[in-house]
């Protein structure tokens, strides 16, 4: 774990003690989301706007004719709201051979699932199992002996070129830390103006993630607008046409 990650968070734990006793009564999700964020106030933020518009995270511009990549899937519920929404046309990507099943499952036919990682380069890791936060890189939250899967990943270029992909409408990026590798070689394949939308959340335990984030959102912004950010939790970028 990077030292101003932990220099960070020891800045911000008595506000996560107080934040702890202020909501005993918090279980599950959103009290496993609160630790994750330390009760910071960007993911606070973040949850009153999901109040305010439960559907944050598909309120895009695309429809039926859009195409959408789900770029760490998990069990599918992003895709399932997406194409109950806006009935477009997605390819799900999901590594984790524990959980795309329900992928799968949750899919019905509607979109196209596959089964291995979207990434910076090709090649096959272990993944920490930890639910939502599973990741091919270490996490200072885990267990000390945390279990562990292989699992495929795929560079973008080489995945676009499978499919034949030209451009897409929408990507959405939720990948624990491997989101730094695979817009870094989106960057190096000039791939980012390809993109019209981009749902990206950026994780910031992994070693240079301050620095390789304000580098990545600096190339962003020769070709896309921040339309709204969450810090650490949430952004979304569109294309400057």
């Amino acid at each position: 774990m990077p030292l101003l990650y932990r220099l960070k968070k020891a800045i911000m734990y008595p506000r996560t003690l107080y934040m702890r006793r202020r909501n005993p009564h918090l279980t599950g999700f959103i009290k496993a989301a609160l630790e994750l964020h330390y009760y910071r106030p960007s993911f606070y933020k973040f949850m009153r706007a999901t109040m305010l518009n439960k559907e944050i995270l598909q309120d895009v511009d695309v429809d039926e004719s859009s195409s959408v990549f789900d770029v760490g899937a998990y069990v599918g519920a992003w895709s399932e709201k997406m194409y109950e929404k806006h009935a477009c046309k997605i390819h799900a990507f999901e590594p984790n051979p524990h959980t795309y099943p329900t992928l799968v499952a949750a899919s019905k036919g509607r979109w196209e699932c596959h089964k291995y990682g979207v990434a910076g380069e090709t090649e096959d890791l272990s993944m920490s199992l930890n639910g939502m936060g599973s990741s091919v890189y270490e996490l200072g939250n885990l267990d000390k002996n945390p279990d562990y899967t292989k699992v495929s990943l795929r560079a973008i270029d080489e995945v676009w070129e499978e499919l034949g992909v030209d451009k897409i409408d929408l990507m959405k990026i939720n990948i624990e830390g491997g989101e730094y590798p695979l817009l870094e070689r989106m960057i190096e394949k000039n791939m980012l103006p390809d993109v019209r939308l981009f749902l990206i959340q950026f994780h910031e335990w992994l070693p240079g993630a301050y620095y390789r984030r304000w580098k990545i959102r600096s190339k962003l912004r020769k070709t896309h607008r921040l339309k709204w950010d969450y810090n650490y939790v949430w952004e979304c970028w569109e294309r400057v046409d």
